[in-house]
């Protein structure tokens, strides 16, 4: 996709998972849990360019109308959009210098706990020679593919220094519906039907039902190559290799389960939404909006006490969802929800799971900014997202890639889980993913 020029103002839709993340950003709001953001962290070598960093993110800024856009909703159930402004300026995304040496997970901690009205912001984290650049982005505008997307352009605008500014459309609607409103409301009867089958709601989060206040947490897992390899081979094995989600939405199921146990509970199932990308692999844009559309998958309690069994109950789930173009289908009804103002649809989502939402979010967004070698004259040596999360349900665990090393984030919110409980899950991934011989736990 090419994004088209863009004279003046401009009036753009949500998508139906940006509605949806407009929701659950209400529940966030109503428990006193702050906006829902992720961050991007880049680990970068020695030669990283401020000066080159300012520049690029100007002219991206210049570039991009949706940087500086207000929220609207024209009438009661009209679809919310984003306005544009007639005027572009260059300081829509921030960039802010640390002291050296600050410790960065406290400081990952505060920048997912904090407010502020920007939609993008860049931290830079000096240590010696090597510097961390951390991108604070909000999830009403970027999704974690939109953010890294966003890097990817101010790499590409640092690497040409004299390319002007060229306000751009990188938005727009994935899996767009049907034509015709009969096809389209036609077009929901796949999703209806698969949502009736995940009923009686009887999962539950490990936060609980009721939002509540509490800061977020966050714990990033570093796997080797070596350690890698063999979660491919792992994965192959229990999948046939062609698609792994299976093996790693059973991985994240079991380490809930396992602080479940600890607990002294055992909830009847486990259910989840995966998200499912629209973009192509290689695509440089849409860069903004959530550009995906989801599949909820449900574990039966004793499947998800084996992983074999888990992973082949996924893996079963997921074929019928293919077969069913349940992907379509469940754009379909986000498009159509989009209608709902939040808070109406913050409750109806309470209403239709007895308060829990879902039992936990997982994603996997595979190759962390493939193709970008460097930024702004400095070697990325390795880069994860940290996603915040809401309460809730509480928890979730994201993995992504870069050079052969797995990531694994897991996010929570106080009072949802406990250190020692962190551990359990902690434990739980790293038994799954390496299996029992090669699980010793090591954060690096």
């Amino acid at each position: 996709m090419n994004p088209a020029p863009v004279n003046g103002p401009a009036k753009v839709p949500f998508t139906g998972c940006d509605a949806f993340f407009l929701a659950l950003e209400n529940l966030m709001a109503a428990g006193g849990q702050g906006r829902h953001v992720g961050l991007t962290v880049l680990e970068l070598g020695s030669g990283f360019d401020i000066s080159a960093l300012r520049d690029a993110v100007r002219r991206f800024s210049l570039s991009h109308p949706l940087l500086h856009a207000k929220l609207r909703r024209s009438w009661f159930l009209g679809v919310p959009f984003w306005r544009t402004p007639k005027i572009l300026l260059p300081d829509a995304v921030p960039i802010l210098e640390q002291s050296p040496n600050t410790d960065r997970d406290s400081f990952c901690e505060m920048l997912l706990g904090s407010g502020g009205s920007h939609f993008l912001e860049i931290h830079t984290l000096r240590s010696g020679d090597k510097t961390t650049l951390l991108a604070k982005w909000s999830h009403l505008l970027f999704d974690g593919r939109g953010a890294e997307l966003a890097l990817q352009e101010i790499a590409r605008l640092a690497r040409n220094p004299c390319e002007a500014p060229r306000p751009v459309a990188s938005w727009g609607i994935p899996f767009p519906p049907a034509t015709g409103l009969i096809a389209r409301w036609v077009g929901t009867r796949a999703f209806v039907q698969r949502h009736y089958e995940m009923k009686p709601s009887d999962f539950r989060s490990l936060g609980g039902p009721s939002p509540k206040p509490g800061a977020p947490g966050f714990r990033v897992l570093r796997f080797s190559t070596e350690e890698t390899s063999l979660m491919r081979e792992r994965a192959v094995r229990l999948t046939g290799g062609i698609f792994q989600m299976p093996y790693f939405f059973a991985t994240a199921a079991r380490a809930h389960a396992a602080v479940f146990k600890a607990r002294g509970q055992r909830p009847p199932c486990f259910v989840s939404p995966v998200p499912v990308q629209a973009r192509k692999p290689k695509a440089r844009h849409p860069i903004f909006q959530n550009q995906v559309t989801v599949l909820h998958f449900k574990l039966n309690a004793p499947e998800a006490d084996d992983l074999e069994k888990s992973t082949a109950a996924i893996h079963a789930q997921f074929e019928s969802a293919v077969r069913n173009h349940l992907e379509t289908s469940s754009a379909t009804m986000l498009w159509w929800m989009r209608r709902l103002p939040a808070a109406i649809y913050r409750r109806f989502l309470q209403k239709d799971t007895a308060g829990e939402i879902v039992s936990f979010f997982q994603s996997h967004t595979g190759d962390f900014l493939p193709g970008l070698i460097e930024i702004c004259g400095a070697h990325i040596t390795d880069g994860w997202h940290i996603p915040s999360v809401s309460q809730p349900p509480g928890s979730g665990i994201f993995f992504s890639e870069r050079g052969g090393r797995l990531s694994a984030t897991i996010s929570w919110r106080e009072k949802s889980l406990t250190a020692a409980e962190v551990d359990t899950m902690e434990s739980s991934l790293r038994r799954d993913l390496l299996g029992a011989t090669n699980s010793n736990n090591r954060r690096d």
